[in-house]
């Protein structure tokens, strides 16, 4: 029994062999060179057989969920490129107005630097009037007059209107004053003049 049972499973298995080797290695093989042959003729064999297989009704469901996944995946890229997009513009609207804000600032401190340097141009003026005026007003004063007005004041500002005198004026006025107080005025005018 044995030897029945061997021999039908062989004979099973023989078919089985004689299929592969005579119908299916054949066939895949054929399938294989025909593909090739017609790649060199320029058929795009894949895009054909996909094309050939949407016919197909059970073929057809598989390339329709390939499809729909395809195009799922499109539509998100296409999402996310808007939104990119839209970011880009943004992007440059706001360099745009940064920029301009930029150059605001830049302007205003041009003006700020312009008005400081007019202020100080006119301070410095202020200044110089001041001193003409007490330089003609010293000048117009009696030497024994500005002397009693500088015995009432210290040092630093006496040296200070001393110095815009002429040296007549200067020297009048040290004469009425104390020896000691013109003896130290005397030295700061000249420690200042060197």
């Amino acid at each position: 029994m044995k030897t029945g049972e061997l021999m039908k499973e062989n004979e099973k298995s023989s078919k089985l062999v004689w299929f592969l080797l005579v119908i299916a290695v054949p066939a895949v093989f054929a399938v294989t060179v025909f593909g090739i042959v017609l790649s060199f003729m320029g058929v795009n064999v894949l895009e054909e057989a996909k094309n050939s297989g949407k016919k197909i009704p059970i073929v057809k469901n598989v390339f329709n969920d390939e499809t729909q996944a395809a195009s799922a995946t499109q539509n998100k890229d296409k999402r996310w490129q808007i939104k990119f997009n839209e970011q880009e513009e943004y992007i440059k609207i706001v360099s745009a107005d940064l920029k301009k804000k930029e150059k605001e600032v830049t302007g205003l401190k041009n003006e700020i630097a312009l008005l400081e340097k007019q202020m100080e141009d006119a301070e410095t003026s202020v200044k110089a009037d001041e001193k003409k005026q007490l330089k003609k007003l010293y000048e117009a004063m009696s030497a024994k007059d500005a002397a009693a007005v500088f015995s009432e004041m210290n040092n630093d500002e006496v040296l200070g209107i001393l110095t815009l005198l002429q040296t007549e004026s200067q020297a009048a006025i040290l004469a009425k004053l104390d020896a000691k107080r013109a003896a130290e005025l005397t030295v700061l005018m000249a420690s200042n003049s060197l």
